[in-house]
């Protein structure tokens, strides 16, 4: 009697949220989708990005609404802010001359004042230049210029970065986050959720050696920055229409164990990496590991 009626009390249930399209959770989670079924416990929930099994304890309210317009657009244009000066290229007329070196004439000894009668002290010697013009004009050719602004907007649910010329699908509730560098060195840009439990993140350098030499060079670098970093699959897969490289990983980072993407790829002599992230003990992992696929894969370049 007891079953039946706690497969009654569920078809009930779920028979009055078949409708719904909003699904809150108690952590302050929200989910747009429609229950489907009712399993272990759990609620099936068909969402845009696929299917999720939500646990019947986690959630604090099922609510129908209509779902939010996102704006109209949303201009993170980095532009604006105070960037620091490019350094200024050595005319030619200028070589052997470091750049913001004093002139030659200006570098020269002055001459020796008039010593009195009186016994002068020991001339100091004049300090001499351990390398030639030559070697300091190649240091300053060497020297690395500062990156540009970065010019990057979004319009709806669509990401364009036109200072390097690409665009993709920006899910509902992301944002452009700040100082993606510390996530990776050679990040352009990143999204993610407001909390930052999912991230997304898009790096770009010169191509330096081949598409497997370099993606297994970041793929070290993040070895240093998870703990109890694994690798969980790899395969070769097509990111923009150019071959990629794709692999799946775990690691702890900060207490959290992460489910991650790297995908990297050549595009002439750019290299490009994408690293997608989301919390591994999440009850939402499975819907956020479809949305960084779904984002990875609607990447597409545009005129700069």
């Amino acid at each position: 009697m007891k079953h039946r009626t706690t497969c009654a009390l569920a078809l009930l249930l779920l028979a009055s949220c078949a409708w719904a399209d909003e699904i809150r959770l108690k952590d302050g989670t929200k989910i747009i989708g429609t229950i489907v079924g009712f399993e272990d416990n759990s609620f099936k929930v068909q969402t845009s990005y696929g299917f999720a099994l939500v646990r019947k304890d986690k959630v604090a309210a099922i609510i129908p609404s209509e779902p939010k317009p996102e704006p109209k657009k949303e201009s993170t244009d980095r532009s604006k802010k105070p960037s620091p000066p490019e350094p200024q290229a050595v005319p030619a007329a200028a070589a052997g001359a470091a750049p913001g070196a004093a002139p030659a004439s200006a570098r020269a000894p002055a001459p020796k004042k008039e010593s009195p009668p009186a016994p002068a002290p020991p001339a100091q010697p004049v300090p001499q230049k351990t390398a030639p013009a030559a070697a300091e004009n190649t240091a300053a050719a060497a020297a690395p210029s500062a990156p540009p602004p970065i010019r990057e907007e979004v319009q709806g649910n669509l990401y364009i970065n036109h200072t390097y010329g690409f665009r993709m699908y920006k899910p509902p509730g992301w944002h452009v986050i700040e100082d993606a560098q510390k996530t990776l060195p050679t990040a352009i840009t990143a999204l993610g959720t407001g909390d930052e439990t999912t991230l997304l993140v898009i790096g770009r350098e010169s191509l330096k050696t081949s598409l497997d030499l370099q993606a297994a060079s970041t793929e070290r670098q993040l070895r240093e920055i998870y703990q109890n970093y694994r690798r969980l699959s790899e395969q070769r897969s097509r990111v923009a229409g150019l071959p990629a490289l794709e692999r799946r990983y775990r690691g702890t980072v900060d207490g959290h164990d992460w489910s991650g993407v790297i995908v990297s790829f050549a595009r002439g002599n750019e290299f490009f990496t994408i690293l997608g992230m989301t919390y591994a003990d999440s009850d939402l992992i499975q819907i956020q590991e479809n949305v960084i696929a779904k984002t990875i894969a609607s990447l597409e370049f545009t005129a700069r």
